[in-house]
């Protein structure tokens, strides 16, 4: 079968994964804006899988806002024979990486995770297939585990590294590893954002303290606990001098009124 063009709603056409668009308004301003361009008219590109079934390999933005305002009027597309679902994926990402620049992280992550999961492909050689280098592949890469919101908000907040020890770790429950996730995209220099030596605290922490089953299920209590961890720095300074004190055989107390008095005599 050769490439056609056609005439196809888009409501007739399947994506493996497309970022929805929820405003119409947003929606219409898109296709209109793709409609003005000089070649006046922008084709969607899909493959024809078996007989009437179409899977979209391009223009992902425009066809996500051809659904949201106009899911049952005729466009044009253009129709290539069907591949095969490696190939397809394989294509989407040569395509959406450098030009769709309206597909989100995640529209990339869901692209190049079913190419590892499905076809077993390891980084490199979805980049060698897909004509990128490893570091472009390797940015949309994390574990499924992890909900979408956070993974597409965790190559803006460089948040992967952090993420994906607090997924892999087996020293922290889930329920806290859901708190976490929520603090690793935290902005960069706020007090409250898990950086990865704070992690390696965590890390240690639950290890060593078996936290009960009741402070598990209470979120708001659990959440207060890693709130007041993670912004006093798990109050790593006040614990290290508590260990050196008692080490000296100082009574705390009263080695810090004893500072205080020195403090307060003049020198002069």
């Amino acid at each position: 079968m050769t490439t056609r063009s056609m005439l196809i709603c888009p409501k007739n056409i399947v994506t493996y994964y497309q970022d929805e668009i929820r405003n119409e308004e947003r929606a219409k301003k898109i296709v209109q804006a793709q409609r003005a361009r000089k070649n006046r008219i922008i084709p969607l590109v899909a493959e024809e899988v078996a007989k009437g079934e179409y899977v979209l390999i391009e223009n992902f933005t425009y066809y996500s806002a051809l659904l949201k305002a106009q899911p049952e009027v005729r466009v044009p597309c253009l129709v290539y024979p069907g591949t095969s679902d490696e190939e397809r994926l394989l294509h989407i990402l040569k395509v959406s990486i450098p030009l769709d620049k309206g597909t989100s992280w995640l529209f990339k992550n869901e692209h190049v995770m079913k190419l590892k999961q499905d076809y077993d492909l390891s980084e490199r050689e979805i980049a060698r297939k897909a004509n990128f280098t490893m570091a472009t592949i390797n940015q949309y890469i994390l574990d499924t585990r992890i909900t979408p919101h956070i993974r597409e908000k965790a190559f803006e907040m460089e948040a992967k590294s952090v993420l994906e020890k607090v997924c892999s770790s087996k020293d922290i429950p889930a329920e806290v590893k859901a708190i976490l996730y929520e603090k690793s995209i935290i902005e960069q220099g706020n007090a409250n954002r898990l950086t990865g030596k704070k992690f390696d605290y965590m890390k240690e922490f639950c290890s060593a303290c078996n936290l009960p089953h009741s402070l598990l299920k209470n979120t708001a209590e659990l959440e207060s606990l890693i709130n007041k961890l993670v912004s006093s720095n798990f109050e790593i300074s006040d614990h290290m001098i508590s260990l050196l004190n008692t080490f000296l055989g100082f009574d705390t107390t009263a080695y810090q009124s004893k500072q205080e008095k020195y403090e307060e005599v003049s020198i002069h």
